[in-house]
Parts: C-alpha cells; structure tokens; sequence
C-alpha cells in the first residue's frame, strides 16, 4: 500500500467513477481499477458497491476516507520542509529531447519547474544525433538507442516496447488483417533513425516481413499523426500509443506480435562538468519514470 494508491481511493471516492477519476489523475482506467481492487484485498473489506452506473462508498470505504485523507494531506505536504534547498538549485539547463521523447516528458519537466523554482530550461527539439550535444552546447540529452561513442556518458533512464497500430478509419476501409502476410496488402509507413537508416525490415519474435513502405519518418511524434490520420499501419512506441487506444482511436494491429524494447538514454559529454541543476533535473527525471 503506497499514497499513490490512496490518492487512487480519494479520487474515486469523490467523484464516483473509475474513468472521472483515471481523468483526473492523468492516468489508466484500468489501472485505476486494478490498484483499487489490490486495495480492498489488502484491507479485506470492499470500499465501493458497484452498479452499471454508479459507484458508492460502503460504509467501510467512508470510514477509511475519513480516516485517510488528513493523513494523505500531510503526506502530500511533508516534503515542503525541504523546499529551501531546492531553492539553492539555480542556473539554466540546455536540454536536447527527440520528438517522442518530448511528448513522454513534458508533465516530468513540469513538475521539475515548479519544484526548483531558481533553474531556466531552455529545450531544444534535436533529431538525435550525437553532434547535437556539441552543436547546440547541451548539457544533455535524451536519445533514442544504442550510444557507442566512448566520449559519451550514457544513462538509461526507461524502456518502451513496440507494437503494430493503426487508425480504426484505416481499418474500416481495409481488408481484414488476420496474418502477418496481410500487411502486404495494406499501407505501410516507416521509420528512419537518426543516423539516416531506414527500417526496411519488420522484425518480430519469431518472425519478420520486408515492408514496402508508403510513407517515411524521421521521428515518433510523426508517424503517430500519420497513423491517427488514417495513413496507414506503422510500429509505434507503445507509451505513445496507450490513450489513442484507450480511446478506441488506434487498434493494435497483431497484438501478438512485438517489435521488441528500445532504451531512452540520458546522454552527455564524460568531459563536461555536471551542474547542480543537471543532477537535480537527472534525479528528477529517474525518480518520476520509475
């Protein structure tokens, strides 16, 4: 049991739905409802009665709120003893984010800015390339993939998995895709790193398929608005995909089929001197994603 899932609890209590509550919170519909159930297992009592449309306290759930939302408030509020060191922590931050990796990022960043009040970002929007450290004097930068050159210091900071998408206006207007084979039939769009190489081979578990692309991209960010315009099926950064499925928006296509995992890195200079509010920023960043 973790204030998280308390908060979880308060939301759902006051504003009667698992999906009001995903909503306000930023989150999951599921995972609102699965961290609530884990909860009524744990204290051994159901917190809600639950019709088709309307969910209320029990009289045990109304007891625990009473009991848990002064506690979950001072919880919430402890921290605050510790804001005048975060107001030691002042300068600017030169950070580089790929298109995607900005889209993962920007409530992280949010939260980062209101907590160190003293520190200016200024962030730039790069393809990727090592060069961009030097070329725009970054103190750092997340990328997307593997990092061999030994100048660089490389830290993992999340992994996302990718899985086959496409727009539901795509597929009713598309015959139907049932094997792997069928996207042959249909319209493909691809991806194209960074360091210029092209995607020209689907490879999952078991299997791959040579994809005659329609459409190329560049970046994530791209090839999701494609997709959700009806342009065709592409692999996607699950990460990226979750709420355009929630929605009903994307399908995804094959689900049994994985593109496998891929790294975001927090990439800098091993010579370059790391600043207070770079490390704050760093910590920052790993704690948020974990």
């Amino acid at each position: 049991m973790n204030i998280k899932d308390l908060e979880l609890f308060i939301a759902v209590a006051k504003l009667g739905s698992f999906s009001k509550a995903a909503k306000s919170l930023d989150t999951r519909r599921a995972l609102v409802s699965r961290r609530i159930a884990d909860l009524e297992k744990q204290l051994g009592a159901p917190l809600f009665t639950r019709t088709t449309r309307v969910m209320k306290l029990t009289t045990s759930g109304q007891r625990y709120l009473s009991q848990i939302t002064p506690l979950v408030n001072q919880l919430k509020h402890a921290g605050d003893v510790f804001k005048h060191r975060h107001d030691d922590v002042q300068g600017k931050l030169r950070i580089g984010l790929q298109p995607f990796v900005d889209k993962l990022m920007d409530k992280h960043i949010a939260n980062f800015i209101h907590a160190y009040p003293q520190v200016q970002l200024e962030v730039f929007i790069v393809p990727g390339q090592i060069q961009d450290l030097k070329r725009l004097d970054l103190d750092f930068m997340l990328n997307v993939g593997e990092v061999s050159k030994g100048n660089i210091h490389s830290q993992k900071l999340m992994t996302f998995e990718r899985k086959l998408y496409a727009s539901t206006l795509y597929l009713e207007n598309s015959s139907v895709i049932e094997t792997i084979d069928d996207l042959h039939y249909h319209s493909l769009l691809g991806y194209r790193s960074a360091e210029g190489i092209l995607e020209d081979n689907w490879i999952f578990q078991h299997t791959e398929i040579s994809a005659n692309h329609k459409v190329i991209c560049s970046d994530y960010n791209s090839l999701y608005h494609f997709c959700l315009g009806g342009a065709g099926i592409t692999l996607l950064p699950q990460v990226i995909a979750i709420a355009a499925v929630e929605n009903q928006q994307l399908i995804n296509v094959l689900p049994e089929l994985s593109a496998g995992f891929k790294d975001i890195n927090i990439l800098y200079p091993k010579d370059h001197i790391i600043s207070a509010a770079t490390k704050a920023f760093i910590e920052h960043l790993t704690q948020m994603v974990k």
